[in-house]
C-alpha cells in the first residue's frame, strides 16, 4: 500500500544553508527559492549539471519552508490521496510521472508549492504522459551555472573547514584555478589532498607537489 512519507526535520550539516557557497547567480536563485509566496505560479524547476547545488538547494528549501523532501524513488511510494503541504522532488527526471502530475495538480489547487530539481531541461524530457510534458514546459525554470573560480574557491574553503583545515585565501585561489570546476571534483580533490598532506601544512608547495602526481587535476602544474 502506498504511504505518506513523513517530513524529515533533521537537516544534514553538509546541506545546511550556512554551508551553501554562493556567487551572484546562485544567490539570485536562492533569493527566489525561499520566497515561494512571490512566485507567479506554484511550480519551480531548478536545472543544472551535477555539482551545481541542486540537491543542496532542495534541502534548504525543505528546511526553510517545511516542505516534504522526496527523492525520485520516494515518489513511487507516495500516497497520492493524502498529500499535505509543499513538496520538493530531487532528481525529478527519474521520478514517477504519475506522482509528478498529481503533485502539480495538487499544489495548483491547494495553494502549496512544488520544486523539482533535474539535470535535464524539461523541454527534452521523454515523458509518457503528454499532459505532464506540457505542464513541465510551462513551469518556471531556473538554470544553475557551473561554478566559476570564485565560487569554487568558496566551495573548497567550506570543504576544508569541514575537515578543520584552514588554507590561506591565496592558497585556495591557487588551487581553484587548477581543478575541474565542479563540486564533485572539488570534494574528490579535498579528500585526496588531505591524504597527500599527511599532517603537512596546506600551502602552494603542497598543492604543486600534488599536481605533479595527480591525474585528477589539469595537467599544468607550473601555471
Amino acid at each position: 500500500m502506498a504511504r505518506q512519507l513523513p517530513l524529515d526535520l533533521e537537516l544534514p550539516d553538509r546541506f545546511s544553508r550556512d554551508s551553501f557557497a554562493t556567487n551572484a547567480a546562485l544567490q539570485a536563485v536562492l533569493d527566489v527559492l525561499l520566497v515561494p509566496q512571490a512566485w507567479i505560479s506554484p511550480h519551480l524547476i531548478l536545472q543544472g549539471p551535477s555539482g551545481t547545488g541542486k540537491s543542496h538547494l532542495a534541502h534548504i528549501f525543505a528546511a526553510e519552508t517545511g516542505a516534504h523532501l522526496l527523492t525520485a524513488d520516494d515518489t513511487y511510494q507516495l500516497d497520492l490521496a493524502a498529500l499535505t503541504g509543499s513538496y520538493v522532488v530531487d532528481d525529478a527526471e527519474t521520478a514517477s510521472e504519475e506522482a509528478l502530475f498529481h503533485l502539480s495538480n495538487y499544489v495548483q489547487k491547494s495553494g502549496q508549492h512544488l520544486v523539482l530539481t533535474t539535470k535535464i531541461q524539461p523541454i527534452i524530457w521523454q515523458t509518457a504522459l503528454p499532459d505532464l510534458g506540457s505542464r513541465l514546459r510551462a513551469m518556471r525554470l531556473m538554470v544553475l551555472p557551473e561554478p566559476d573560480e570564485d565560487l569554487l574557491a568558496a566551495v573548497l574553503k567550506k570543504l576544508f573547514a569541514q575537515r578543520f583545515i584552514q588554507p590561506s585565501d591565496d592558497t585556495l585561489a591557487y588551487l581553484s584555478t587548477r581543478v575541474e570546476r565542479s563540486v564533485p571534483a572539488a570534494q574528490k580533490i579535498v579528500t585526496e589532498l588531505e591524504h597527500h598532506a599527511n599532517g603537512r601544512a596546506f600551502n602552494k608547495t603542497l598543492i604543486r607537489d600534488f599536481l605533479e602526481q595527480s591525474e585528477t587535476l589539469f595537467d599544468d602544474p607550473d601555471v
